[in-house]
C-alpha cells in the first residue's frame, strides 16, 4: 500500500517528538555511559582515557561477583517462585468465589505503599532488639531460633528474597486480566469434550497465557535488577557485601566518587538486563497471539 507525500509528512512529524526524545534521554545517555567507562573520571573533571583498564578492573572485582551472584538468585526467585505464585493466585481469583474481589484489593494492596515505607516495616520485622519475628518465636518457646536476621552473613540475602515474595499483587492482576480476557466458549468446548477445570487450566488457560507470562516475567526480572531503595535503607549492602547488588553497587561507588567505574557497572547492569530480556523474549515468543 502507498502512502500519499500529506500522510507520510504527517507521520514524520507526530512521530519527531517521541523520537526526539527517545534520542535525548535514552540513546545519548546510552552512548556516554559506555564512552565514560573507557575514561578515569574522578569528580568534575574528565581524566585521560583508560581503555578497558576498568572493565579489567571489574573482572578481579569480589563485590561485583558477589553482587551479580545475587542479582542472578534473585532472577532464578522471580522464575521459580514470584511468577509462578502470581500465575497460582491469578487462577484461583479467576474461579470468582464469593469475596475474589476482596482478595484481589488485598494482593494488589502492597504495591500501592511506597518501597521506602516497607523497607521500614520489614526492619521493625527483623530488628534483633524488639522485631515482631523474634518476639513471636521467643512467645511460642523457640527463642533460641531468634537472630539478628538481616545482618547475619547466611540469613541476610535469604531474608531481603523472602521480603519481595509480597509484591506479586500487580502480576497477578496482570495475568488475571488476560484470563478474564479469554473467550469463554473456548472452557465450553472444553467443558463439552469432558475437561475438568484443572486440565483447563493445564492445557487451555495456561498456554494462553504465555504472552502476558512472558511480559510479566520481564518486568519482574528488570524490577529486581534495578531494586535499590529496600536495600539502601534495610542493608546498604551489609553484612560484609552479603546483600550487596549491581545497582546498589553503582550508587556506593557514585558516592565515592568513582565515576568512570560506576559507570562500568552500569555497562555491565545494562548488558545483563538486555540478555535476560532477549533470553525471556525468546523463550515466550513475545508478539505473537494464540487466539
Amino acid at each position: 500500500m502507498r502512502i500519499n507525500r500529506e500522510v507520510k509528512f504527517f507521520l514524520i512529524l507526530a512521530l519527531f517528538p517521541a523520537c526526539l526524545l527517545f534520542l535525548l534521554y535514552y540513546v545519548v545517555p546510552i552512548i556516554s555511559l559506555i564512552v565514560t567507562s573507557l575514561f578515569q573520571w574522578e569528580g568534575i573533571n574528565m581524566g585521560g582515557y583508560h581503555g578497558l583498564a576498568n572493565y579489567k578492573a571489574l573482572a578481579v572485582d569480589n563485590v561485583f561477583y558477589t553482587a551479580l551472584g545475587n542479582n542472578l538468585t534473585w532472577t532464578l526467585a522471580s522464575v521459580c517462585v514470584h511468577i509462578p505464585l502470581a500465575l497460582l493466585i491469578a487462577l484461583l481469583l479467576a474461579r470468582k468465589f464469593r469475596g475474589w474481589k476482596i482478595l484481589r484489593t488485598v494482593y494488589f494492596l502492597p504495591h500501592v505503599i511506597a518501597i521506602t515505607a516497607y523497607a521500614v516495616i520489614y526492619m521493625n520485622i527483623f530488628n534483633p532488639s524488639f522485631g515482631a519475628l523474634n518476639a513471636v518465636l521467643k512467645v511460642i518457646g523457640l527463642g533460641g531460633w531468634a537472630k539478628n536476621w538481616l545482618f547475619d552473613p547466611h540469613l541476610a540475602w535469604p531474608v531481603i528474597l523472602s521480603t519481595w515474595v509480597f509484591h506479586i499483587g500487580l502480576f497477578a492482576m496482570v495475568i488475571l486480566s488476560d484470563i478474564i480476557s479469554i473467550p469463554e466458549d473456548m472452557f465450553e468446548a472444553a467443558e463439552i469434550d469432558g475437561a475438568s477445570k484443572f486440565k483447563q487450566s493445564i492445557y487451555l488457560t495456561i498456554p494462553l497465557l504465555r504472552t502476558t507470562i512472558g511480559t510479566c516475567l520481564i518486568l519482574d526480572v528488570t524490577g529486581g535488577l534495578r531494586y535499590f531503595e529496600g536495600l539502601y535503607i534495610m542493608t546498604n549492602g551489609a553484612p560484609n557485601y552479603r546483600t550487596e547488588t549491581l545497582a546498589l553497587y553503582l550508587y556506593q561507588q557514585l558516592m565515592l566518587v568513582r565515576n568512570s567505574y560506576a559507570n562500568t557497572i552500569g555497562v555491565a547492569l545494562m548488558a545483563l538486563g538486555m540478555i535476560f530480556v532477549l533470553m525471556i523474549n525468546g523463550a515466550f515468543k513475545l508478539g505473537k497471539t494464540d487466539y
